[in-house]
């Protein structure tokens, strides 16, 4: 760290685990404390940043407060959650709303990002439809959609059943 901090960088980010790692273990803030100590005593004015495991703004405010760090990366929490910054949070979004926000994600995407697979935008369905009756059935249908128009239809499919959303899918297929 000292010799990146003799380049004077603006920022450095400590990803508070190794590559190896991946999300497997939890991430270590002291690390990112430690490199703020670090920082301070070399005198350097360069922002250090924190990032791993970071659930939600109140998170990663709390993080920061802890380790001195001046911000704090958020990465999977905002998957599926577009609404992680409003203010004021909402206190709850409707499965219809996740599966609206997942529609327009995947239009985004292909115009966009047209020259990339679909195949890329599936990582993001397990955020977006979770944690209601028959989500995980709706999931493994999108899983087959192979563009945006696909994942709409099926989408709104579910969405129109109404509470519990996504009912039909909910009913397995007996054979």
């Amino acid at each position: 760290l000292p010799a990146l901090l003799e380049a004077e960088p603006a920022v450095i980010t400590i990803h508070a685990r190794t590559r190896n790692e991946l999300s497997l273990v939890p991430a270590r803030w002291d690390l990112v404390k430690r490199a703020v100590e670090i920082r301070n005593t070399e005198g350097s004015g360069t922002l250090i940043f924190g990032n791993g495991d970071v659930a939600s703004v109140a998170d990663a405010s709390q993080k920061a407060k802890e380790t001195g760090c001046d911000g704090v990366m958020l990465g999977r929490a905002i998957f599926g959650n577009p609404w992680l910054f409003a203010k004021p949070s909402p206190l709850k979004i409707l499965p219809q709303q996740k599966l609206e926000v997942l529609v327009e994600h995947t239009k985004l995407f292909e115009e966009l990002l047209p020259h990339k697979r679909f195949a890329i935008m599936k990582k993001h369905f397990k955020s977006y439809v979770a944690g209601w009756d028959g989500a995980k059935e709706l999931r493994i249908k999108l899983m087959g959609a192979r563009n945006a128009s696909e994942v709409e239809s099926l989408s709104g499919l579910a969405a129109s059943l109404g509470p519990p959303t996504a009912r039909l899918f909910s009913q397995r297929t007996r054979g």
